[in-house]
């Protein structure tokens, strides 16, 4: 209870607290709750009403003095599209990556390279990067393609020693790939198979990232298990069983601006690069693109690169 001056008598009345406080506390608990949910891990938040404003999600991404901030983008493409296709690839620079690497996603069905400057027409296109912003109205209709978007747009914050996870595909039950190795082909089945990407980034000289990507495929089921931290303790999280692929590691330097590109070849089913990017759960098949911009570099670093 809380106590207030009747301006008509001048005695003081009691008030219930929650009076005066639900007029005020809808929108710190709505970001409250936001706040709850970005931060137990989950990839999306849809809420009912969307914001009035297109322009608010332009403004500047906010960061801590040691974290760059990073965009990911996953784009599905129709795979038959040889066109657009051909435009994008003409596009990436695929040097940018170690020659190893290169070979080593080749011959497992991936492709990858740095985009920089101005994107292709067709993929800008798919991006909605060019023309005019749409109206945004306040209702939404869940439809089987809104439930699943062909392209999607996540902004996360990484410091030095984080690791965010990308999932590139649904979870299947059973998945059967076949591995290009030196000492020949190898086939693999998994059950429950989830393939995802790890992520880390970290500011280095110039103004720039290095970014490092691995392919990994959780697999079997869902069990608590122990994994170690950055503070030396063992953290018990619900997790599946983990397959890394150290040889197909992607390594980039990206200037504002730029982007990592990742996606399959062509006709090469059965791979693990087609595990990761090739769909066709819905009509024809598809294929993924997963891209990574970076947005922000810690002040510190810009500073840095100021000083004579």
């Amino acid at each position: 209870m809380g106590r207030i001056r009747d301006h008509e008598s001048g005695m003081l009345v009691r008030r219930p607290l929650h009076d005066r406080t639900s007029r005020a506390s809808g929108v710190p608990m709505l970001a409250a709750v936001v706040a709850l949910v970005a931060s137990s891990g989950c990839s999306s938040l849809i809420l009912s009403n969307q914001a009035e404003d297109p322009q608010s999600f332009l403004k500047p991404v906010e960061t801590s003095p040691d974290s760059v901030a990073l965009e990911i983008f996953q784009v599905r493409l129709p795979a038959s599209d040889t066109q657009v296709w051909e435009e994008l690839w003409q596009a990436v620079d695929e040097l940018r990556l170690q020659v190893d690497t290169r070979h080593e996603l080749v011959r497992n069905g991936f492709r990858a390279g740095v985009v920089g400057g101005a994107l292709p027409d067709g993929l800008a296109l798919h991006l909605n990067l060019q023309g005019e912003q749409p109206v945004v109205s306040s209702e939404r209709l869940i439809t089987g393609e809104s439930a699943d978007p062909k392209v999607t747009r996540r902004v996360v914050q990484l410091g030095r020693k984080d690791t965010t996870a990308i999932q590139a595909a649904h979870l299947r039950q059973r998945l059967h790939v076949f591995m290009s190795e030196d000492d020949g082909i190898r086939g693999r089945s998994y059950e429950q198979a989830e393939p995802v990407y790890a992520l880390r980034a970290e500011a280095v000289a110039g103004q720039q990232i290095a970014v490092q990507l691995v392919p990994e495929l959780h697999h079997g089921e869902l069990r608590n298990r122990y994994a170690g931290s950055d503070q030396g303790v063992l953290v018990m999280s619900m997790s599946r069983e983990r397959e890394t692929f150290d040889g197909l590691t992607m390594r980039a330097r990206l200037a504002p601006g730029e982007m990592l590109l990742v996606s399959c070849l062509p006709d090469v089913s059965s791979s693990l690069g087609h595990a990761f990017h090739a769909q066709d759960y819905r009509g024809p098949q598809e294929h993924k693109l997963v891209l990574i911009r970076l947005l922000q570099i810690p002040g510190s670093e810009i500073l840095a690169s100021l000083d004579p």
